[in-house]
């Protein structure tokens, strides 16, 4: 996001009320085109690639593929979804789908023997109806902007930015492919290496339909592919992988430390620190010593060393390799960059495992929780980010349930005991044990995530992966087990806990954790350094960088996240800090592909908590949570609300009740919003992150025996409903004389709702509608729901204030559109009244 703006932090724009409790996306519809005039430039348009494709064909060569066709480039209206159901089937072939300037663009191979079928469906649209008198095919037809003969960039789906300017640089390219079984891809990619005059590089087993590979190639060379087979869906850049650095001498190792080291710039009066839990840091690595020392160490016992031996074999770096990744995120990228790196905050290294055996179970929470406070004691004015990357297995019946450990977490995030409120970045675990005849996405569904993640105040992470190159020729004819954009295989998940209707969504998110590689016959699995992430060693010399993956990560990659945050906003709380880390998360393609797949398998409802407990709110966009930018805005409120209390007349033993709402009333670019076309799509994104008190003990966990001390949800006013509507619809105390008749406008377009937004301390939803709907969502509540402190009056804890960060956004598709400045004068106007 190169237009870079501070979100926006509220104030003054709330106001409390009585509450009492009343517990009594679509998409956009395809606009009508001018029948005769929409369907005669369509036909002309694909008649002129028929024409195109035949005079190109007299100089094409025998193809490899026995299907003979054309690929054509569909582009879709602008904000309108193409029915791609239409452009997969008998007659047409869908290859890809993508973005580009808000219009879907699809590639379609259409084969030699159909290739009049588009003709003929557009001549249906212009000369036939339908019984509702309707032009045939319409929704089609109406949906396409234009036709194009597809050329090999209309097939590069990964980043614009990677495909190659210069037509003769050669470089590794990721080819995907569609097969059917049986398929003999050894000679397949053979014969079309071959005729390209490319490099083939080891093969790619993809799952289901389809297949990747690798090619070394000249974009000039790959020109004539589309000609050549039939099957082609998309073209990638191979990602780099970290090989060349590990095979490296360690002179040649030390020289690309200091080529970093010279482009590395640190801020030496850092306050904010990832704070790494695990075995220790070995501050004497040329790249942790610029932000990590001995005075940043510490270990649970005195007697142990703050690492392990220098020597690899005889010491677990554990700690080291998550160092690295805290500091630069993957050290590949940060080696190969030209560029300067900055980076704005310290490690510091707590060791909360033994040199040798490990520490008593009942005694994890108590060493995890203790080692941290000593950093805090040392230094009490730095802010920290907690990362753990340290789990045990949870026994299959108590999945979800909280333990000695996580409860700790949980308490000691919440400040209950000292009001400092703090964050943890804990791992979802590892699968340990991967049978390569079972698909790894069932796999993680009963792979449950590992004590002490299911904690409710902590940021738990998982893993997900884009690296499926495999150029490593002691693993030649090795596949990636994963699909780029899909969970990464050793992930853990929630879906198999058995308290999961009292426990939170986890993971909350998912970072890169690397992939495994599936051997030829499909009968062994292994984590091969080509699919892991490089990153430092435990050694100060020789051996300097070593590979790492899974969940361990994916936690130090979203630590570091944290730690940027919070360098760029030192007045956001820890609440906030992790909110903004979900609130910028998505999913990737392939996870909305899985989506789809549990849809057609379950309710949509179950399909949503699957995905949730499995990849969480998806990959942290961290440009987003950073920044905003003019048409893409960010509100902030931090803010606290009393959720019980009690009348003075009260008895001593009566249970307290419901005490108060707030009632926020936006900063709302709504004339903005007005005029942009109506049809214009827009995304809401609405989080709610505050922290509990934990209430451990295993008694149902229902009212008084609730593990949560309180909840909180929000509400956000529907299209074309009144304030005073709004009101009424969630609270009781808000009736006016005339009786309340249910709530107006429209609720739809939030992708999760209202009835799945309602696990853990953290709730977060999008919704997806039309610029003119949005206009009407300028207000939202936040009230109050039960947890045990409204039972326990001997405490007293009904009389506790709740701390929550609100995190509101709104996205636009054109990025010319100005939404920023409107809102920012609105809440500096706002700020003098108060003032």
């Amino acid at each position: 996001m190169v237009d870079r703006k501070q979100h926006i932090l509220l104030d003054g724009f709330s106001k409390n009320e009585d509450f009492r409790s009343r517990n009594t996306g679509r998409n956009p519809e395809v606009p009508e085109k001018d029948r005769l005039v929409h369907g005669t430039f369509l036909f002309g348009r694909y008649s002129t690639v028929l024409a195109e494709y035949d005079a190109r064909r007299q100089s094409i060569v025998e193809p490899i593929s026995e299907d003979v066709g054309i690929y054509v480039e569909i582009i879709g209206e602008q904000g309108i979804k193409l029915p791609l159901a239409s452009l997969d089937n008998r007659d047409f072939k869908l290859c890809s789908c993508k973005l580009e300037n808000n219009s879907e663009v699809a590639v379609v191979f259409v084969p030699e023997r159909s290739r009049e079928s588009f003709h003929r469906k557009i001549t249906q649209y212009l000369n036939e109806d339908t019984k509702s008198n309707k032009p045939k095919n319409r929704p089609l037809v109406d949906s396409i902007a234009d036709i194009r003969l597809a050329a090999l960039k209309d097939f590069w789906t990964d980043d614009e930015s990677l495909f190659p300017r210069d037509e003769n640089e050669i470089f590794w390219w990721e080819v995907w492919i569609k097969v059917k079984k049986d398929f003999d891809i050894g000679t397949f990619v053979q014969s079309l290496a071959h005729r390209l005059q490319a490099r083939v590089g080891n093969t790619s087993l993809g799952f289901f339909d389809s297949a990747v590979f690798l090619l070394e190639a000249s974009r000039a060379q790959l020109n004539s592919i589309p000609d050549l087979i039939s099957n082609l869906e998309e073209l990638r850049r191979a990602k780099e992988t970290p090989n060349v650095f590990l095979d490296s001498s360690p002179q040649d190792q030390m020289q690309w430390a200091n080529n970093l080291l010279e482009r590395l710039q640190v801020d030496q009066d850092a306050s904010v620190a990832v704070t790494i839990l695990d075995t220790g840091v070995n501050y004497y690595h040329p790249l942790i010593a610029p932000v990590c020392n001995e005075s940043q160490a510490s270990s649970w016992l005195p007697e142990w060393p703050h690492f392990g031996s220098h020597i690899k074999q005889n010491a677990d770096d554990h700690g080291s390799r998550q160092a690295g990744l805290a500091i630069f995120g993957d050290v590949q990228d940060a080696l190969v960059e030209n560029h300067k790196i900055f980076v704005c905050h310290k490690i510091e290294s707590g060791r909360i495992l033994p040199p040798r055996g490990g520490n008593d179970p009942e005694l994890y929470g108590a060493i995890t929780v203790g080692t941290a406070s000593m950093f805090e004691a040392e230094r009490p004015a730095w802010r920290r980010v907690y990362s753990l990357a340290v789990t045990a297995p949870i026994g299959d019946k108590e999945g979800g349930l909280p333990t000695s450990w996580s409860s700790e977490i949980d308490l000691f995030c919440s400040g209950m005991t000292d009001d400092y409120q703090r964050l943890f970045v804990i791992s979802a675990g590892n699968n340990r044990n991967l049978d390569p005849l079972v698909d790894y996405w069932d796999q993680l569904h009963l792979a449950q995530i590992e004590d002490p993640a299911q904690a409710w105040n902590a940021l738990t992470v998982g893993a997900f992966t884009e690296k499926t190159t495999n150029d490593d020729p002691d693993f030649a004819g090795w596949s990636p087990l994963a699909k780029s954009g899909d969970v990464a295989p050793a992930s853990r998940s929630s879906v198999d806990w058995r308290f999961r209707n009292q426990a939170a969504y986890k993971p909350d998110v998912v970072a890169e954790g690397g992939n495994r590689l599936l051997s030829p016959d499909r009968t062994e699995v292994t984590n091969a350094d080509v699919v892991s992430l490089l990153t430092t060693s435990g050694n100060a010399n020789g051996q300097l960088f070593e590979v790492t993956a899974d969940t361990s990560a994916a936690t130090a990659i979203t630590s570091r996240q944290a730690a940027i945050l919070m360098a760029t906003y030192p007045d956001f709380w820890p609440e906030t800090i992790r909110g903004l880390l979900v609130h910028s998360a998505q999913w990737t393609e392939r996870m909305w592909h899985r989506f789809g797949d549990l849809q057609r398998a379950h309710s949509p409802k179950r399909a949503k908590e699957i995905m949730l407990r499995s990849v969480g709110y998806g990959v942290v966009d961290l440009a987003r949570a950073q920044h905003s930018a003019k048409h893409a805005l960010t509100l902030i409120a931090q803010d606290s609300i009393q959720p019980f209390f009690k009348e003075q007349e009260d008895d001593l033993s009566s249970d307290p009740k419901l005490h108060e709402m707030q009632l926020y009333s936006l900063p709302w670019p709504s004339d903005v919003l007005l005029q942009l076309p109506a049809e214009t799509e827009v995304k809401l994104r609405v989080t709610l992150s505050y922290f509990i008190e934990p209430n451990p003990g295993r008694r149902g966990y229902r009212q008084r025996y609730s593990y949560q001390s309180h909840g909180l949800r929000f509400a956000m006013i529907h299209p074309g409903q009144s304030v005073e509507n709004f009101r009424q619809s969630i609270n009781a105390f808000a009736n006016s004389v005339d009786e309340y008749a249910g709530p107006e406008g429209d609720p739809d377009g939030w992708t999760f709702g209202p009835h799945l937004r309602t696990r853990g301390s953290l709730h977060s939803d999008v919704w997806t509608g039309s610029a003119a709907a949005l206009a009407d969502m300028h207000t939202i509540a936040v009230y109050p729901v039960g947890g045990w402190w409204k039972y326990r009056t001997a405490e007293e804890r009904w009389q506790k204030e709740a701390r929550y960060s609100l995190i509101v956004s709104i996205d636009l598709p054109d990025e010319s559109v100005d939404i920023y400045s409107v809102v920012q004068n609105i809440v500096s106007t706002q700020v003098d009244v108060l003032v």
